[in-house]
């Protein structure tokens, strides 16, 4: 199924950062192929990372009412085919406030459980790492990253997801040639390219 209606989830402190510059790529690239974007930048947006009271998941009632802001951000997500998620990689994982939107929005009745409208979607991950490929991959870091995302959709009831690396952002381990930058915005476009296929 072609893409139609993307919604990107990012998350970097700094608007001018990588991440945010690897954003703006994937939004003209599905923009200039026709699709409708929307986009929730995590930090710019206040968002509140921390699970309250109100919004922990009742796995006893799957219609529970949560806070309005976990409906109208689930109803965002829900509006649209296709979600890319893009993220610097901190500790092999995702950056807190990106894990808090998961444990808030992504709950029992919306995401997963009786009324769960998630599947048949498609979702992307697009990891800002740090490092090299060589040396993610050497400790299982790539393997354990990509294993969770494919497990955690899975759980949701979604088959189509992938996970895209993008690595050596930082240049601590190699040093970063000129066009380096841009072969990861290309990367981040490809990945758009073939959604919209």
């Amino acid at each position: 199924m072609k893409t139609e209606k993307l919604y990107i989830v990012w998350a970097h402190p700094r608007a001018d950062s990588l991440t945010a510059n690897v954003v703006k790529e994937i939004h003209d690239q599905a923009v200039s192929q026709g699709i409708n974007v929307a986009s929730l930048d995590l930090y710019r947006s206040n968002f509140e990372s921390v699970l309250s009271i109100d919004d922990e998941p009742d796995w006893h009632n799957a219609a529970k009412q949560y806070s309005p802001d976990i409906h109208r951000l689930f109803a965002e997500l829900d509006a649209h085919d296709t979600v890319v998620m893009v993220f610097p990689v901190w500790w092999f994982s995702f950056p807190a406030i990106m894990k808090g939107y998961l444990d808030r929005v992504w709950t029992n009745g919306l995401a997963y459980g009786e009324g769960s409208t998630l599947k048949g979607k498609k979702f992307r991950y697009v990891a800002l790492a740090g490092g090299t490929e060589s040396g993610f991959r050497k400790y299982g870091w790539e393997k354990n990253m990509t294993d969770y995302a494919i497990g955690m959709m899975s759980y949701l009831g979604v088959d189509d997801t992938k996970i895209d690396f993008l690595y050596n952002t930082i240049g601590l381990e190699e040093e970063i040639s000129e066009g380096h930058y841009q072969q990861l915005f290309a990367q981040a476009r490809g990945i758009i390219s073939e959604l919209a296929n």
